[in-house]
C-alpha cells in the first residue's frame, strides 16, 4: 500500500509499505480523510525531533476493514473517527479499562507511523463512531476542537469575561470559536497573517490583531483600560508569541499554554507569582469526552468546519500538501488529504 513518509527535514515522499495486521483488540481502517497538524508541519520543519523515516499523521478518520480477535465483527464497515493517542496496553491503567489515562500513551504518527496511508491499524478503545451528516473530512478535523474543549474545561470561561487567544492556526481558530460559545465578552485574537481573521471573525472574534503591523501586547492593554485580559490563550508555539503571555493578561488573572515546540523560552516564575496568575500547560486533547463532544459540536451546527479547510490535496500530491501547510502559502489554514 502506499504511505507518505518523511524521509527527513522538508523532505516528504510516497512509499510502498507493508499491509498492517489486526493484532487481538486491534483493527485495521481504510483511511478516507486526514489533515495536516502544527505537530506534522513541526516534524517537517524540524521544530519538533521526529526519527526518520516516519509515516506521519494522527488527525484522521475511515472505515473499519478488518478487527482482529477480541473485537467484535459488528465494527466491521462502520464509518468511525479516531483518537491519536496510542495507550501502552501494558500498565495498570490500560488493565482497568481506562486507556486514556495511561502515563505512557503516544501519540500516532509522532512516535509510531501514521495515519497519511491508505490503511492503518489502531486500537478499536481509539475508535469513536462517525454519526450520520458527518462527513469524513469534517471527523479528521476534530483534534483542534478537542485540544481547545480540554483548554476551555480547564479555564472555566465566566460569561463575559475578556479573552485574547494568541494565534489563530486551527487550534486558535477552534478556541476562539469555543470561547465565543462558553460566552467571552471582548475576545481578541492575534496572528501573524490577515488570512484567518475572516474565519476569525465568523468564529466571534471582536478585535483582530496582526502582530507584524502592531504592537499586540499595547494593543491587547489599550483594548482592555490598560490592565490586560482575564484570560491569556497562547497557541502557536513561536517563542515571541509565548514571551508576551504574561504582559497581557491582568493581575490575578488566568494563562494557558498549549503551543508546541522544541525552542520556547522558559516560563518565568517572578511575573506569575507578582501578579498571582494561575497558568496552565495543555499538553493535548484531553481524552475524556473531548472527542466525543467535539463530534456532537460539528454534527449538531455549533461549529461550521468548512472555512477552516482551505485547501485539499491527493495522497499523490503530499509534497505540494505539506510545502503548503509548511509555508502557509496562499492563505493556508487547514490542509486535507485524501488518500
Amino acid at each position: 500500500m502506499r504511505a507518505a513518509v518523511l524521509t527527513g527535514l522538508e523532505s516528504v515522499e510516497l512509499q510502498e509499505r507493508p499491509e498492517p495486521e489486526a493484532r487481538p483488540g486491534w483493527v485495521v481502517l481504510t483511511v478516507e480523510a486526514a489533515s495536516l497538524c502544527g505537530t506534522d508541519v513541526h516534524q517537517y520543519d524540524g521544530r519538533i525531533d521526529t526519527p526518520f523515516p516516519r509515516v506521519p499523521g494522527h488527525d484522521f478518520s475511515g472505515r473499519v476493514l478488518s478487527v482482529g480477535e477480541g473485537v467484535d465483527e459488528s465494527w466491521v464497515g462502520r464509518a468511525v473517527a479516531v483518537k491519536p493517542s496510542l495507550p501502552c496496553g501494558d500498565c495498570p491503567e490500560c488493565h482497568t479499562d481506562k486507556p486514556f489515562d495511561c502515563k505512557k500513551k503516544k501519540l500516532i504518527g509522532l512516535w509510531s507511523d501514521g495515519c497519511l496511508t491508505e490503511r492503518i491499524a489502531v486500537p478499536v478503545v481509539n475508535l469513536i463512531p462517525r454519526p450520520d451528516g458527518v462527513e469524513a473530512w469534517q471527523a479528521a478535523l476534530l483534534e483542534p476542537l478537542a485540544v481547545g474543549l480540554n483548554t476551555v474545561d480547564r479555564l472555566r470561561i465566566v460569561l463575559g469575561e475578556s479573552v485574547v487567544v494568541l494565534g489563530q492556526g486551527p487550534i486558535g481558530l477552534a478556541l476562539t470559536r469555543l470561547c465565543a460559545l462558553s460566552g467571552a465578552g471582548r475576545l481578541i485574537v492575534t496572528d501573524a497573517r490577515e488570512a484567518p481573521f475572516a474565519v476569525s471573525r465568523a468564529y466571534g472574534a471582536s478585535d483582530c490583531i496582526d502582530v507584524t503591523r502592531t504592537d499586540a501586547t499595547q494593543a491587547i492593554l489599550d483594548l482592555t483600560d490598560g490592565v490586560g485580559a482575564d484570560i491569556v490563550i497562547e497557541t502557536s508555539g513561536f517563542p515571541a508569541s509565548s514571551a508576551m503571555v504574561l504582559d497581557a493578561v491582568r493581575k490575578e488573572g488566568k494563562v494557558a499554554h498549549i503551543g508546541w515546540a522544541n525552542d520556547l523560552p522558559p516560563l518565568p516564575v517572578i511575573p506569575i507569582m507578582a501578579k498571582t496568575l494561575t497558568v496552565y500547560g495543555v499538553g493535548g486533547n484531553g481524552g475524556r469526552g473531548q472527542y466525543e463532544r467535539s463530534l456532537e459540536l460539528v454534527r449538531s451546527g455549533r461549529i461550521d468546519l468548512d472555512p477552516v479547510v482551505t485547501h485539499r490535496f491527493g495522497l499523490d500530491q503530499i509534497e505540494e500538501a505539506f510545502a503548503t501547510a509548511a509555508s502557509k502559502s496562499d492563505g493556508a489554514i487547514k490542509v486535507v488529504v485524501t488518500p
